[in-house]
């Protein structure tokens, strides 16, 4: 239940206690076992909390909240490699490249795919199966192949993309740690928006560049 509890305390850090009361309802009443009606249970719970969410909070507070919600920690000899990696380069450009080759991810790169315009980072995820993923054949295939999140695989309705801002979490610790500096990031495309895709985009600190 750590995913839940994350995120009401960030619903406590972000939002008042009438709207944090409204969206929250009922999560601590939700089942914590392994079984299948429990995992149904708290995926319905998400959905509609998601839902409120969105009625309840503009894009900034979502993301945020979710951002922070992230209960995964990255690896920090991952985030000290590429951390030494930019130090020894001293170019975010020459970094990018060296994430790019990586293929310790089943053949595909660990830190994802990233890409820089001008101020920011685009981080493209991997497929979660590539070997799966480059032996789909139907775009059902390729979405569960590709989706890195068991709970939006197993979801028999739509959830709302708001619920892929978590996996900003996820890169937000790996480019803060690389930097050393605050990042802000944000979801710019996803499987659940449509998108064949996810991507975030890391917003670089001013004068970094």
């Amino acid at each position: 239940m750590k995913w839940f509890r994350r995120f009401v305390e960030r619903l406590d850090r972000h939002t008042n206690m009438e709207v944090r009361s409204s969206i929250a309802k009922g999560w601590d009443q939700l089942p914590s076992g392994a079984g299948k009606s429990a995992k149904e249970q708290r995926t319905i719970w998400i959905k509609s909390a998601m839902d409120r969410l969105d009625s309840l909070c503009d894009d900034k507070t979502r993301n945020e909240i979710m951002v922070e919600t992230c209960p995964h920690t990255y690896p920090k000899t991952r985030i000290k490699k590429m951390r030494a990696e930019f130090k020894r380069t001293g170019n975010l450009d020459d970094l990018i490249e060296v994430m790019r080759k990586d293929k310790s991810w089943g053949g595909g790169s660990f830190y994802d795919y990233p890409t820089r315009e001008g101020n920011i980072v685009y981080v493209t995820k991997v497929p979660y199966d590539p070997k799966a993923f480059e032996k789909a054949t139907t775009d059902e295939e390729r979405r569960l192949a590709y989706c890195h999140c068991s709970l939006v695989k197993r979801s028999k309705e739509q959830i709302s993309p708001t619920f892929c801002c978590c996996s900003g979490g996820w890169v937000k610790q790996l480019w803060e740690g690389i930097l050393e500096q605050p990042v802000e990031v944000e979801l710019t495309e996803s499987l659940l928006k449509g998108d064949d895709r996810c991507t975030h985009a890391v917003h670089l600190p001013t004068g970094l560049l």
